[in-house]
């Protein structure tokens, strides 16, 4: 079977929400999305319609393309669907946990592009199937993120999934801050957590160029999108999820961020005859 049947054969099965490994992100108009960041090594792989990448070193990602971003970085794109108007892609964030394996050696933060192979689609396709089989599946689930990092660092990505298990200041703050963004976070909390004072952990933070505002705001929002695009919630729901006392707010902030508003995002998500949303 080649890889494009194959393609044609994962983009058609159904992914449930709760799958714990893959988050399914669909378009049935143009999303132009900018500065969206990476808190984890991500791997992103193009099903249908074209990843349109604004930077001159990458190509665009066509169906069968991945790409494997590192920790820390922003992308810029624009989701294409192709000529039946959809655009499908699969996601997948590594946690500490699974990068645990990797063990010392080089990291880099390049972006990396490849193609998708028979293993990883196997690997993918199998856990499909398990879907189903609650108890297995969540069994599996630790099994087959590390299956995934072993076999992404076989095809050389070790050094951009090391980028996982650098632990910067900023790092563990946002990695608090996930813990419950619907929280009015305040630095003290922060620096109680971490046994430092207000002084100290600004001090350290000015040095990697953030502060404690601009890294609850970017966790803030990248949670939203993410609900956005995987989940029915309501705009107003997502905004009390990422700790906005108004979607008008969230909203604002929002478009400034990534050129999109919430609504705009919604809209590009649904089919053009109004069919109701697919994750």
């Amino acid at each position: 079977m080649d890889i494009t049947h194959r393609l044609d054969l994962l983009a058609a099965q159904s992914v449930p929400a709760d799958n714990g490994l893959i988050l399914p992100f669909i378009a049935h108009s143009a999303q132009q999305l900018r500065r969206v960041p990476f808190a984890q090594p991500c791997l992103m792989l193009v099903l249908q319609g074209v990843k349109q990448l604004h930077a001159q070193v990458l190509q665009d990602l066509s169906p069968g393309q991945m790409l494997l971003v590192p920790a820390g970085c922003e992308l810029s794109f624009t989701n294409q669907p192709d000529i039946s108007g959809m655009y499908q892609a699969w996601v997948v964030a590594f946690n500490q946990e699974d990068l645990s394996g990797l063990g010392h050696g080089p990291v880099q933060h390049e972006i990396q592009q490849l193609p998708a192979d028979d293993l990883l689609l196997t690997l993918f396709q199998q856990w499909l199937l398990l879907q189903g089989h609650g108890p297995q599946a969540a069994h599996l689930l630790p099994q087959r993120r590390v299956e995934l990092v072993q076999h992404l660092s076989a095809l050389g990505c070790a050094a951009q999934l090391r980028s996982g298990l650098l632990q910067d200041w900023g790092g563990r703050v946002q990695n608090l801050l996930r813990a419950d963004l619907s929280r009015d976070w305040q630095l003290a909390d922060i620096c109680a957590r971490l046994a430092l004072s207000e002084s100290s952990l600004r001090r350290k933070l000015n040095q990697e160029g953030c502060t404690f505002r601009e890294l609850l705001e970017e966790v803030r929002l990248s949670h939203g999108l993410n609900l956005l695009q995987t989940s029915p919630l309501s705009v107003q729901q997502v905004a009390d999820a990422c700790g906005y006392q108004s979607a008008s707010r969230f909203s604002e902030r929002f478009r400034q961020r990534f050129s999109m508003s919430p609504s705009e995002l919604r809209h590009s998500r649904t089919a053009l005859s109004g069919a109701k949303l697919a994750f």
